[in-house]
């Protein structure tokens, strides 16, 4: 590297370090939101966002005065008023750790090109295990076959599980493809689509998911699941998986993992259970039983990046019997998979789809390490004390907010309602008049375009019940009470404004 853009890199370093030791908080902008067109005039000021048929390159200075762009009209996902999607709040340990990852710039494929991060999936995946009940033995950190792989994302996760599972029912399904049974695949109606998605993708069509009803919160009945399984079979289809939630995504509802367990296990169902986003509870003794039953599931996909902070992406799909792995994805590929090399006998990469990975396990490793168990476990407990104080504002509110589902985990969903609509309940959406449902619907995202043009906030709204309503996810550990109580009144000053107009 040339000496001046050495010092263009120290330069770079310098700012993204001061950004993770100092993130934007309380006082700062969330976002200084502007418009696409906007930002192609913003950028026209360094170096320009278009890359034109013969770029040239930039100068030092350009490229820092972007790079000042960039990070000002980002979103600022650290911020503690960030509480808008199921992540937040990056530790500084694992930004770090990507970056080293991304230095050292390998592949997790093969032992010869990564024997330390080889060596750490496997601890990393072993102690994830242990915490769902899919490895027992304590005494054997390191097991030769880890209960699992890291894939890039939950919907890959949810991929990958679903067609281990129309591989332990067709065994020659990858050679002899599929031998034509209407396979199905049961979720809740409040699932993630990435059920849909991967059916799309394996050739079962979208009309292979079935949506089973979902309680008011958000969690499957389970009559209504032996319902659908029955009504499935009567149509000719041939049951292949349940889905379990656990943590959906809107309302942190948790599907009763023990009694789906019990249905897959009397009706020789795959037990796939997405923890995407509630696994996480498992790093914490007073919030673990909201998984009971994880322990007989087949598969449990768990998003590192969301609850714990983690940068994009990290993700780990365990397996309750791995050796399922390599028979459902080898391939055998002899110029990279040789039995007869040195620590071959560890690569991992013929036991997944993919072969070049990310060394998404380093910045997972290094926080835990840093943290500890306990460490874990306070960032869970803490996003369940937010939750709950969010709780406690809404029913001392008098009537300006609602809620809209009870809950009683790290998402609080609810309305607010304008003064002249009070007192309102939204037990039964039902039965409110459509007027009144009219305004509400649109009040949710009017206050949320308001809060992003002054940056007081950012807060997701999605229809509940076939209603607009707020969705506080209570999960950086940056976020304190006074927070919370700022954007209530940031919404509560949003919504009056516009009312009163």
């Amino acid at each position: 590297m040339t000496p001046d853009r050495a010092h263009l890199v120290e330069a770079i370093v310098e700012r993204a370090t001061r950004y993770v030791t100092e993130p934007p908080d309380g006082a700062d902008p969330v976002i200084s939101l502007a418009s696409p067109a906007e930002l192609v005039e913003i950028f026209e000021g360094s170096v320009g966002l278009a890359l034109t048929d013969s770029a040239p390159a930039a100068t030092d200075p350009e490229i820092l005065a972007a790079v000042d762009q960039v990070v000002e009209y980002s979103m600022h996902t650290s911020h503690p008023r960030f509480v808008n999607q199921n992540f937040a709040g990056p530790d500084p340990i694992a930004v770090v750790g990507d970056w080293l990852g991304a230095a050292l710039n390998t592949t997790g494929a093969t032992f010869e090109v990564a024997p330390v991060f080889t060596m750490m999936e496997t601890a990393v995946l072993a102690k994830l295990g242990r915490l769902a009940g899919f490895l027992e033995d304590a005494d054997d950190p390191l097991p030769a076959l880890p209960p699992g792989l890291f894939c890039a994302g939950g919907s890959m996760g949810t991929l990958f599980a679903l067609q281990l599972a129309r591989h332990r029912h067709q065994p020659d399904v990858t050679s002899a493809g599929a031998n034509g049974d209407r396979l199905a695949v049961f979720v809740s109606e409040a699932g993630h689509y990435a059920a849909g998605k991967s059916a799309a993708l394996m050739g079962l069509g979208t009309d292979a998911v079935v949506k089973v009803s979902s309680d008011h919160d958000g969690a499957m009945i389970l009559s209504e699941l032996e319902r659908a399984i029955d009504r499935a079979e009567t149509a000719g289809m041939v049951p292949l998986a349940v889905i379990g939630t656990a943590g959906t995504t809107v309302t942190a509802a948790f599907d009763d993992l023990e009694a789906l367990a019990g249905v897959c296990e009397r009706r020789e169902l795959w037990l796939h259970v997405d923890g995407c986003y509630g696994g996480s509870a498992l790093f914490s003794a007073s919030q673990a039983w909201r998984l009971r039953g994880v322990e007989r599931a087949d598969s449990l996909v768990w998003n590192l990046h969301k609850m714990m902070g983690m940068t994009q992406q990290c993700t780990a799909l365990l397996v309750r019997e791995p050796d399922r792995l390599a028979a459902c994805f080898s391939a055998g590929a002899d110029y990279l998979f040789q039995s007869d090399k040195l620590h071959g006998e560890y690569d991992a990469g013929d036991r997944t789809f993919q072969c070049a990975r990310r060394i998404d396990v380093l910045k997972l490793w290094l926080t835990w390490k840093a943290r500890g168990d306990a460490g874990f476990a306070a960032r869970i407990e803490h996003a369940v004390a937010m939750a709950e104080h969010t709780r406690r504002r809404l029913a001392g509110s008098g009537g300006a907010f609602v809620p809209m589902v009870s809950g009683d985990f790290t998402n609080v969903v609810f309305a607010w309602v304008p003064p002249h609509l009070r007192p309102l309940t939204l037990d039964a959406p039902d039965e409110i008049p459509n007027h009144v449902r009219r305004e509400l619907h649109q009040l949710a995202p009017r206050i949320k375009a308001r809060m992003q043009a002054d940056g007081s906030g950012m807060i997701g709204y999605q229809p509940v019940h076939g209603l607009n309503t707020f969705r506080m996810i209570c999960m950086s550990p940056m976020l304190q009470a006074a927070d919370v109580d700022a954007i209530l009144a940031a919404i509560d000053a949003a919504g009056s404004d516009l009312v009163g107009a």
